[in-house]
């Protein structure tokens, strides 16, 4: 496979992302729910008054993460010469190596690290980027440009 050295894709469009993501909050709700009304049935009059307090803090702290995740700054995602970089609509600018965390085939999750640590979570679907997807997939899992060879030192003449 080539090395990649030039790669450029919007990001403007995150539906799949963040359906799944309403999904799983709106799993997680349930079995809460379900959870909250099993303890409720076994739980004496004294003690019942903390179940729907728990099961009800633990459902808004879901809402909240699912709002916090659906919420993404489009952008543009670019490879130059095997360096990958996401500038936010906002203008942030956030540089490293790109690592594929899922890949399910007409969608990727992928993370830009920094130093080590996540500076990005971009999720990518194939829905509005048909004519750039083969491209983008080709330049996430190519290989990292090698580094130059080192060059041997001029031979010394003997004197």
């Amino acid at each position: 496979m080539r090395e990649s050295m030039f790669f450029e894709l919007r990001l403007r469009r995150f539906g799949v992302w963040q359906v799944a993501v309403w999904l799983v909050a709106a799993a997680a709700i349930a079995a809460m729910a379900a959870w909250g009304v099993a303890l409720w049935a076994s739980q004496p009059e004294s003690e019942r008054a903390l179940v729907p307090l728990v099961a009800g803090g633990l459902s808004l702290a879901t809402l909240g993460l699912a709002l916090s995740l659906t919420r993404i700054d489009g952008g543009v995602l670019d490879c130059v010469e095997g360096r990958w970089a996401f500038v936010s609509d906002a203008g942030v600018r956030r540089t490293g190596t790109l690592e594929v965390a899922m890949d399910l085939g007409a969608f990727l999750l992928l993370r830009l690290v920094q130093q080590g640590r996540t500076s990005a979570w971009l999720p990518v679907q194939r829905r509005g980027n048909e004519g750039q997807w083969h491209g983008l997939r080709c330049a996430v899992y190519s290989p990292p440009l090698a580094a130059e060879a080192p060059r041997p030192l001029p031979a010394v003449p003997a004197e």
